[in-house]
C-alpha cells in the first residue's frame, strides 16, 4: 500500500478550482463503514488523477468570520497546528494549512479564525456558550476526552444531520465514523482536516544500527512476511537486554530490549484485536473483557510490560520529564525498540542513528488485521449545539476537509519523505499500514467508571489480578455506560 507516489502526485493537483454545484445532506454511514463515495469514480478530461471536488453549492458568505475553537499553547506539542496559519514559513504543514484556508476563504468569501483556548477547560467554555445560547463557535476541535464529555451532556450537534457534510467521502476517516458512534449518532470525528490524530497513533520504532549489529532479522521483512507478533517482539527484547555497568540494577544507564510507557497496556490490548467496548446490533456499547481470548491477551501483556529487565518504562521513573529520560535511552543506542506514539518520532528528528517504524504486533499470526491505538488526546471535530447556521457550517467544513486531502494530508507525508522524521522508503510503507488500521476506543474517551484505564491502572503496582478487578467493578462500568447511552437515546 505504498502511497508515496500517489501523495506526491496529489501535490500537483493543489490548484484553485470551482466547486461543483448542487448539494444535499450527507448520507448515512453504513454500520461497516464502507459507504459508497459519490462521484469518486467520475473523472473529467484531466484523467485518473482528476481532483475530486466536494458536493457543495457555490456560495458567497459576505466576509463571514468562521470561528473554530481550538487547542491553545497550553497544550504544548498537542496544541492545534492544523487549523490556522497566519502566513507561509516554508514548513510543510504550516504552508499546507495556510494554502487550504486561503483557497476556501476566497472561494466562499469568508475569514477563517482560530480561537485558541485560554486554558485546558475547553469543555467548560463550550458548555458555557451553549447554556447561554451564545453562537460564538462555528466548530470546535478539543481532544477526544473533551468531545465525549460534551457529547454526553448534549452540547454538540449530531454530525450526520448537518447539510452538505458528506461523511462518506475519502477526506473523512471511515473507521472513526463507525467507532465513535453511539446509537448510530456521531457527534465528533476526524479526517484529513487534522494531523494530530496521526501524531496520537501508536507504533513501534526500531534502531536500525542495533538490528544490524545484533544480527537480527530486518523488521520490515518480518512485517512483510506476516511474522510480526507479540511473541516475536518479546523474544527480540529478552535476547538483548544487558546490565552494562554490572551493578545488578537495570536502570537508565543500561541496555534494554524496549522503551515503554503505561499507555502501552491499552495499545497492546487493541493491537490484539480486542476492545474495551463492544457494540450491539443497535450500536449501543457494552463491555466484555472477560472472554477466554481477552484474558489470554492480558496475560501476554503482563509478560510484555512487567519485566523491568527487558523494558524501561518512564512511568517507573520519578519526575515530570521522565519521558525524556527514556527517550534518551533510545536515542543513545541503548534500546532496540520503542513502543510509543508517532508524535515521539517527530521529537527524535535529531537522533544520530537511523531508525525505522513498523506496526504494533499482532497477538497471534492468524489475526487478520493490524490494529493501532489512537490516544484520546487527539483533536476531533465537533459543532456546538448553538450553531445557528448548519448549512453554512456544513459547506465550509466539507470544503476544508476536501481541500485538506490535497494539501494537509500530502504535506504530512512530505515531511516524512524529506527526512524530517522518517529515514527511509520502507518507513513510509509502514506508515500507510499503521494509519490505515487505526482503532478508536470509546472507553478511553468516556471513562465509564474507570473502565477506560483499567489496564493502565494495573501497571504501576504491577497487578496481575485482572479478573477479580474487572468482576468487582463490572456493575459500575455498566451503570456508567448506561447513563451515557440514555443521554444519546434522548437526543
Amino acid at each position: 500500500m505504498l502511497k508515496k507516489i500517489a501523495f506526491l502526485s496529489i501535490l500537483a493537483l493543489v490548484l484553485p478550482g470551482a466547486f461543483s454545484c448542487g448539494g444535499k445532506p450527507g448520507p448515512e454511514i453504513p454500520a461497516d463503514g464502507t459507504a459508497e463515495r459519490p462521484g469518486e469514480e467520475a473523472t473529467a478530461p484531466g484523467g485518473e488523477n482528476q481532483k475530486l471536488l466536494p458536493d457543495v453549492p457555490e456560495s458567497d458568505f459576505g466576509g463571514y468570520q468562521f470561528n473554530i475553537y481550538s487547542k491553545g499553547p497550553i497544550y504544548n506539542e498537542w496544541a492545534s497546528q492544523d487549523i490556522y496559519a497566519s502566513e507561509e514559513n516554508a514548513e510543510p504543514i504550516n504552508d499546507a494549512v495556510y494554502m487550504r484556508n486561503r483557497h476556501v476563504e476566497q472561494k466562499y468569501n469568508i475569514e477563517i479564525a482560530a480561537i485558541p483556548s485560554a486554558n485546558a477547560d475547553m469543555v467548560g467554555a463550550v458548555r458555557k456558550a451553549v447554556s447561554s445560547g451564545d453562537d460564538i463557535y462555528d466548530a470546535a476541535v478539543p481532544n477526544m476526552y473533551d468531545q465525549a464529555a460534551l457529547a454526553a451532556s448534549g452540547n454538540l450537534t449530531e454530525l450526520k444531520k448537518v447539510p452538505y457534510l458528506d461523511l462518506s467521502k475519502k477526506w473523512w476517516d471511515q473507521k472513526a465514523n463507525v467507532d465513535l458512534t453511539i446509537d448510530n449518532k456521531l457527534f465528533f470525528t476526524v479526517g484529513d482536516l487534522f494531523i494530530m490524530d496521526n501524531d496520537a497513533t501508536w507504533l513501534v520504532i526500531f534502531n536500525k544500527k542495533l538490528i544490524k549489529d545484533l544480527g537480527l532479522e530486518n523488521p520490515y521483512d518480518t512485517v512483510r512476511n506476516d511474522a510480526w507478533s507479540f511473541d516475536k517482539l518479546l523474544d527480540m527484547c529478552k535476547g538483548v537486554s544487558k546490565d552494562l555497568n554490572g551493578d545488578g540494577i537495570m536502570d537508565r544507564n543500561d541496555f534494554f530490549g524496549n522503551v515503554s510507557q503505561g499507555e502501552n497496556m491499552t495499545a497492546y490490548y487493541l493491537a490484539a484485536g480486542e476492545k474495551y467496548i463492544q457494540k450491539n446490533s443497535s450500536d449501543l456499547p457494552f463491555t466484555e473483557m472477560d472472554t477466554e481470548r481477552s484474558l489470554s491477551v492480558i496475560e501476554k501483556i503482563y509478560d510484555l510490560m512487567y519485566d523491568t529487565t527487558v523494558s524501561i518504562n518512564h512511568w517507573d521513573i520519578q519526575g515530570q520529564d521522565s519521558w525524556k529520560i527514556t527517550q534518551e535511552v533510545f536515542e543513545d543506542d541503548r534500546a532496540l525498540l520503542y513502543v510509543t506514539a508517532l508524535q515521539i518520532v517527530i521529537r527524535m528528528r535529531n537522533m544520530a542513528t537511523d531508525f525505522g517504524i513498523i506496526p504494533m504486533p499482532k497477538y497471534e499470526l492468524s489475526q487478520k488485521d493490524y490494529a493501532h491505538y489512537v490516544h484520546p488526546t487527539a483533536s476531533a471535530l465537533s459543532i456546538p449545539a448553538t450553531n445557528s447556521n448548519l448549512e453554512r457550517t456544513g459547506i465550509i467544513l466539507e470544503a476544508l476537509a476536501a481541500e485538506s486531502y490535497y494539501t494537509v494530508r500530502p504535506a504530512y507525508y512530505e515531511i516524512s519523505i524529506n527526512g524530517k522524521f522518517l529515514r527511509d522508503e520502507e518507513s513510509i510503507e509502514m506508515l500507510d499500514i499503521i494509519l490505515d488500521s487505526r482503532v478508536y476506543e470509546l472507553a478511553g474517551m468516556y471513562g465509564w467508571g474507570g473502565l477506560g484505564s483499567v489496564l493502565e491502572d494495573m501497571y504501576r503496582p504491577k497487578k496481575r489480578d485482572f479478573v477479580s478487578t474487572y468482576e468487582r467493578k463490572k456493575d459500575s462500568y455498566k451503570k456508567a455506560i448506561d447513563k451515557t447511552v440514555e443521554s444519546f437515546l434522548d437526543e
